[in-house]
């Protein structure tokens, strides 16, 4: 009797499953969530925002943004992209009979209120993006239970609370993006336990504490993105044996105490941005000689008191080499720019000194050169004028004498030149009249060549 009444029972469940996977009720399925959002009967609402292609008159397989199995006709993702639902995910949404879904992606869709707690059950799920919206309220627990997915993504959105520690459950996420909400609290130490997390991004929040030590046990991860929020402390060093990290993000944030020395391992780093914070120090000579596939640095506006690495051009990637804002101290460091990939240079506001030599100058896309407020001195260099996409130079308040070279009227894409406040002199040439900004304050400049101007000039300060 109880083996007739489990068979029963696994029959009942399997005729459940098999209505539920009808195409008649697939498509069923989809129009009344259509009719969720949408009042067929508005005549003023546009074609497209009300899903137009969604009709019986055609099959739901065809329908904008729907993907079935070919064979049983069962929706397998939906993908709604920029559709101005303007409204709010019912808890009993209709996507719940569309239990064969694999995606579910509703971005910038102008959806409201919370996610409801009951999308916990569409156990089918790889991909769920529900990015640029207006959701409120917590992310609900019950996504736990998701336990194939692969991707999450709710960046963009008006969440808050705390990063749930039952997402550690999703023992097979891969892409986990909580970026741009109001979430609070502590990076959860649980996320350490996704082994197999590629892609970790809680930009924007409002996160304290420290960077949890587990993330060091995250030996898939290639991107790992905590910029602006409000994290303390010192980074741990085993994040520099996440050897397949390409882009660390850590900058608005308070961290303070040395960048870890164990970042010489991350060779296959093409951005590290770790601006604006507290940082003393650091091996950066032993760190920046190995990140050989660095594409852009940016460690301006700390407290960093090194020198930079004698030579340089082993960074034969390099395009954006910011460092500005600190206390570097030592000489010009022209090795830099035998890279010809390098496009900005932002070296102000430090210590550096020397004289301004650029030497055998490869950088041929260097668009950008700030060096201002150092100790810089001597003749600027005539091997500046290499640097021919030059288009913003600020030379400002070092200590620069002599006259402004002649073979910078090679610059011509030059528009911004800034060379107030050092011992410059002698006659100011009028080539430099067709900039959109010239600054020259505060030197000892003799005169200015006449030059007939046709309409326009710069503005000259």
């Amino acid at each position: 009797m109880m083996i007739r009444s489990q068979s029963f029972f696994f029959f009942l469940l399997s005729l459940i499953f098999n209505t539920l996977a009808s195409p008649t009720l697939q498509r069923d399925a989809l129009l009344e969530f259509k009719n969720e959002f949408f009042d067929a009967s508005d005549p003023h609402a546009p074609s497209e925002a009300r899903l137009s292609s969604w009709n019986t008159s055609s099959d739901h397989c065809s329908w904008k943004g729907v993907t079935c199995n070919p064979k049983s006709g069962e929706v397998i993702s939906l993908f709604l992209d920029s559709i101005f639902l303007n409204g709010s995910l019912k808890a009993n949404t209709s996507l719940l009979k569309l239990q064969h879904l694999h995606h579910l992606t509703l971005y910038n869709c102008s959806l409201r209120g919370e996610i409801p707690s009951s999308l916990g059950n569409l156990s089918h799920l790889r991909e769920l993006d529900l990015s640029i919206n207006e959701l409120g309220g917590e992310i609900p627990s019950s996504l736990e239970n998701l336990s194939h997915l692969l991707q999450l993504d709710l960046s963009c959105n008006k969440l808050g609370g705390a990063i749930p520690s039952s997402l550690e459950n999703l023992s097979y996420l891969s892409h986990l993006t909580l970026s741009f909400n109001d979430l609070v609290g502590e990076i959860p130490s649980s996320i350490g336990n996704l082994s197999h997390l590629i892609d970790l991004d809680l930009h924007g929040n409002n996160l304290v504490g420290e960077i949890p030590s587990s993330l060091g046990n995250l030996s898939h991860l290639t991107t790992l993105i905590l910029a602006d929020n409000h994290l303390i402390g010192e980074v741990p060093s085993l994040i520099g044996n996440l050897n397949q990290l390409g882009v660390v993000d850590f900058s608005s944030n308070n961290f303070s105490g040395n960048i870890p020395s164990s970042f010489a391992n991350l060779n296959k780093m093409s951005k590290l941005s770790l601006s604006d914070n507290q940082f003393s120090g650091g091996d950066l000579p032993l760190i920046l000689s190995n990140l050989t596939s660095l594409s852009e640095l940016d460690i301006s506006d700390n407290h960093i008191k090194s020198k930079l690495p004698s030579n340089m051009s082993g960074l034969h990637n390099l395009e954006h080499f910011l460092v500005g804002g600190n206390s570097f101290v030592g000489n010009f460091p022209a090795s830099l720019f035998t890279i010809p990939s390098l496009r900005w240079v932002y070296l102000s506001e430090n210590q550096f000194e020397g004289p301004l030599k650029f030497g055998n100058t490869s950088s041929s896309e260097l668009e950008w050169l700030g060096l201002a407020s150092n100790h810089f001195y001597g003749p600027i260099s005539e091997d500046i004028s290499r640097l021919l996409k030059l288009d913003t130079i600020d030379l400002s308040n070092n200590s620069f004498i002599g006259p402004i070279p002649g073979s910078m009227s090679q610059l011509v894409s030059l528009v911004i030149l800034d060379l107030s406040d050092n011992r410059l002199e002698g006659q100011v040439p009028s080539f430099l009249w067709r900039l959109d900004q010239l600054m020259l304050s505060h030197n000892s400049f003799s005169s200015f060549e006449e030059v007939v101007v046709n309409g326009s000039h710069s503005d000259l300060v």
